[in-house]
């Protein structure tokens, strides 16, 4: 009833102010034409009138969509924003930021021309969201799905002509994930047949052959074209590391105001950790001490070496983690840290092919305008191509109490809890252009709270494997500003993350690969927990013995995903 009175209160306002009309007849515009240019997005939100088709990679669809991102900022510049209600203030910054960021994208970076996976991993997500998310009937969803295989061919053929130059990171795991499209195609779509008849089983069929041969020649090109001419740096450099990772984060901190606290906060952590392993080290080894910062890490490196031993099989990771879901769920009720909502139901799978290569899990959550529908917590299984003593560290540094924070991080109560609130704000602009800052924060925030909330029992072991998962978070934004704007090298990135961060090797050459494919974001984790504290403590502080859990944390939950410098308007 609250949420309706709310809604109710912000359509009178609108009806009583001339701006707010605007604003939102420009917004409408703007989504519209922003879904028509980005269909595969659309269908994840639940917009599904570009379904039969994927988007356009040419050269010339990067100059139209900068001309038309320049006639929307002309427009939303004549409106101003102190006219507009508090939420509409809210929205009118994200809409004016995420222009700025397309106008960056299509002029300046312009991934499209040296970055190989952009296209595989939409192909592969774009039909994957047809396959498998049942927001409507399969007779339905089958023409458009057909519609989109047919298109595969036009898609692969003009990133082709688009693509000028390439990494050789980023050409390497857009084959991988290319095959991965590929089994999905040839494979993943035939759970569909037994409902369909003989002329609709046809007409998929032809067209997944024709997608398949598609994919097939794409990535031969791929790998016998491009790859032996991928010689481009994979960083940034400086002046495009910078600007991108102000448009990704879109909160008011420098990069050296970033990497500062990162160190801050990395010889804090550490000294915290060392009081907690060293009662540990003392009972096994007759009360050594430390006196040196090498005997410090030496303490701690051997407490997490013990917690570490405590791993399941290399083919047990996925009934691993489903194991950790309904633990989680009876804890968060118990101690009443925010209510959770029945409705959504959350299923752990392996994750998609097409998707591996970058991260070990993910939550894929349903678009905000779709109801009912099932949220995918994905697990990365462990490559068969792997060797058993790279597969054990693995599963050392996912040992069983990390796969608990892993779990709050991802799950209970952080991605999928957060997303399907915001997913009840009526703001869709929230939805399409989330801040990763507040989400990753929520996220990360999420596992330091719930153990210092009890959870473990006070167990020592588990705060300790949380805050190595904060150092994870601090080491992140060392090494995602330090190797695109410093050039930070593999063995610098990997010692920093070995030593000093306590993460077993076999995920720091994995991280060190994700920092080369995804620049800005792994610095969102970081960022986003310490304004996530901060304003705790701030509510904290205002309120003073009025502050309850619960109700905080559902007032942040409430307003989408916007920058946490707008909750805190909010809020504060």
């Amino acid at each position: 009833m609250k949420t309706k009175l709310i809604v109710l209160f912000a359509l009178a306002q609108m009806a009583s102010n001339p701006s707010g009309r605007v604003f939102h007849a420009l917004v409408d515009e703007f989504l519209a034409w922003h879904f028509q240019m980005s269909p595969v997005e659309a269908t994840q939100i639940g917009v599904h009138d570009h379904d039969g088709r994927f988007g356009r990679y040419s050269l010339q669809s990067l100059d139209e969509t900068a001309a038309q991102v320049q006639q929307f900022r002309v427009r939303l510049s004549q409106i101003d924003p102190g006219t507009l209600s508090a939420e509409d203030e809210i929205d009118f910054a994200i809409l004016q930021e995420a222009l700025d960021r397309m106008l960056f994208e299509t002029t300046e970076l312009q991934e499209i021309t040296w970055n190989p996976m952009a296209v595989a991993q939409e192909v592969g997500f774009g039909i994957m969201l047809l396959v498998s998310q049942d927001f409507a009937p399969v007779e339905d969803r089958l023409p458009n799905l057909i519609s989109r295989l047919q298109d595969v061919a036009r898609a692969l053929e003009e990133a082709r002509e688009t693509l000028q130059e390439a990494t050789e990171v980023h050409t390497r795991t857009a084959v991988r994930q290319t095959r991965g499209a590929l089994n999905l195609v040839s494979e993943g779509m035939y759970a569909l047949l037994p409902t369909l008849d003989a002329e609709q089983e046809a007409h998929l069929r032809q067209a997944a052959s024709r997608a398949t041969a598609a994919l097939e020649s794409h990535a031969t090109w791929l790998e016998e074209t491009l790859l032996p001419e991928a010689r481009r740096d994979f960083r940034l450099g400086e002046r495009l590391y910078f600007r991108k990772l102000a448009l990704t984060l879109r909160e008011d901190i420098t990069p050296e105001e970033i990497l500062r606290r990162a160190h801050s906060e990395l010889a804090r952590t550490q000294q915290q950790m060392f009081a907690l392993a060293l009662p540990l080290y003392a009972q096994a080894n007759a009360g050594s001490a430390a006196s040196t910062h090498g005997d410090s890490l030496m303490t701690i490196r051997w407490a997490l070496d013990q917690i570490a031993e405590d791993h399941v099989g290399r083919n047990e990771v996925l009934s691993n983690v489903t194991g950790t879901i309904e633990e989680l769920e009876a804890f968060i009720r118990e101690e009443d840290i925010l209510t959770l909502d029945p409705r959504h139901p959350l299923e752990v799978r392996l994750m998609p092919e097409f998707q591996r290569g970058v991260s070990i899990a993910s939550l894929e959550a349903p678009g905000p305008l779709e109801k009912g529908l099932k949220t995918f917590y994905n697990v990365s299984p462990i490559p068969e191509d792997w060797s058993e003593e790279r597969a054990e560290s693995f599963l050392r540094e996912y040992n069983n109490i990390s796969v608990k924070i892993l779990s709050i991080h991802e799950a209970l109560p952080g991605h999928y809890v957060q997303l399907y609130h915001a997913n009840r704000h009526p703001s869709v602009l929230r939805a399409v252009f989330s801040s990763g800052v507040m989400v990753e924060g929520w996220a990360h925030y999420c596992e330091t709270m719930l153990i210092q909330a009890g959870y473990g029992g006070g167990d020592p072991r588990y705060e300790l494997v949380q805050k190595k998962w904060y150092l994870r978070g601090i080491a992140n934004a060392i090494i995602d500003q330090g190797i695109h704007a410093h050039g930070m090298t593999e063995e610098e990135a990997i010692r920093l993350m070995v030593d000093e961060t306590f993460q077993e090797r076999s995920e720091a050459e994995l991280k060190w690969v994700r920092a080369q494919l995804t620049s800005a974001q792994l610095s969102t984790y970081f960022v986003g927990t310490t304004l996530m504290w901060q304003l705790r403590s701030d509510m904290e502080a205002r309120e003073g013995d009025r502050f309850n859990l619960r109700r905080f944390h559902e007032a942040v939950l409430a307003h989408g995903s916007p920058p946490i410098r707008h909750l805190r308007k909010v809020l504060l």
